[in-house]
């Protein structure tokens, strides 16, 4: 696809076609910004505007070069990723690409290599991947791709030019699924505006049903006579028993808290606009189809409480990143939610 088919990045776009047609191209980039706004695809189509025989600053997407880019089997466009179920980079792919850049390129003017997952990469490959960044070898371009710069170390944040990638805006995202999808409008409204400007989390999200999730999610929360422990194995049973591992678990419980918080930003919001008779399009409900689980949980709880819980949520969601009992944790926040929702269960 040409530049002009990548959303919503005209700033990054604009810069590179620039770059391209002047030929000022930086020896090492580093693409930041969510997952799921186009860093991994803008770094493939880059490529191909570098190499492309018919286009002078974008790509053909027609040409021998184009093609074999997109299938990623350009002998001059190097990816190096992170293994299946690794926690880290490892060493050896760095220092394959350390040996790597010293060859000349096999048939372009380039040899492009595009780290994914940089953040992750080790003290050993983040020292072996420097010295290459301080004496960068002609024609190469390295590019890091990485949802965060803190974990990049700040010696290789200084030789590389950062380029920040923005959250993809809802009306965008929105006008994509609806002519991609079949699906109600209320529920590609809600996705647009659950997946926090990535259209990546978007298509992930329609295809999981997550819509229909958040529903069931939100009635058992909002729902009488729940027990808390019944309810936080009903939630690691439906939610998270099919995935193995920590670090599979780690994203769709994300999801499940985040779901949580809506629910209580919107409680948050219908409690402010009762107590001061605020419009109700003042601020617009994420859960606007939910009005009436509200209005039968909002005398329930004071909002210091509610504002209590969307911190302890937050809170939990920053604790899934670390080595922790999952379980635990999913009791914990539930826990914390029936307890201070009883005087309505009573």
């Amino acid at each position: 696809m040409p530049f002009t088919d990548i959303l919503a990045q005209d700033h990054i776009t604009d810069h590179f076609r620039k770059t391209i047609a002047s030929n000022h191209l930086s020896h090492a980039y580093i693409f930041t910004g969510q997952d799921g706004v186009g860093k991994t695809l803008f770094a493939k189509e880059f490529s191909k505007a570098l190499f492309c025989k018919e286009g002078k600053d974008d790509s053909c997407n027609l040409c021998r070069n184009c093609i074999r880019i997109e299938k990623h089997n350009h002998p001059d466009v190097n990816w190096i990723d992170i293994d299946e179920k690794a926690k880290f980079i490892k060493i050896e792919n760095i220092r394959n690409l350390q040996h790597s850049v010293k060859l000349s390129p096999v048939e372009s003017n380039y040899k492009i290599f595009i780290i994914k997952e940089a953040g992750m990469m080790n003290e050993e490959a983040s020292n072996c991947l420097l010295k290459t960044l301080e004496e960068p070898p002609l024609n190469t371009i390295i590019i890091l791709i990485t949802n965060s710069l803190t974990p990049v170390k700040e010696t290789i944040k200084s030789r590389c030019q950062i380029i920040r990638f923005r959250p993809i805006p809802t009306r965008v995202i929105e006008g994509q699924l609806t002519k991609r999808f079949n699906a109600d409008t209320s529920k590609i409204g809600w996705l647009s505006r659950f997946c926090s400007g990535s259209m990546g989390n978007a298509f992930e999200l329609l295809e999981d049903n997550f819509y229909e999730k958040n529903n069931n999610i939100v009635s058992r929360i909002s729902g009488p006579d729940t027990d808390n422990l019944l309810l936080a194995e009903e939630f690691i049973d439906t939610y998270l028993s099919s995935y193995d591992t920590l670090e599979e678990k780690r994203k769709p419980l994300k999801r499940i808290l985040n779901c949580i918080l809506q629910f209580y930003r919107d409680l948050l919001i219908v409690k402010v606009r009762n107590t001061h008779g605020a419009r109700k399009n003042a601020t617009s409900l994420f859960n606007a189809d939910r009005e009436d689980a509200f209005q039968s949980c909002v005398n329930y709880l004071t909002r210091e409480q509610i504002i209590s819980l969307i911190d302890e949520i937050l809170v939990s969601t920053k604790y899934i990143d670390y080595n922790l009992n999952i379980n635990l944790l999913v009791e914990n926040i539930i826990t914390r939610i029936t307890v201070l929702m009883s005087p309505k269960r009573q």
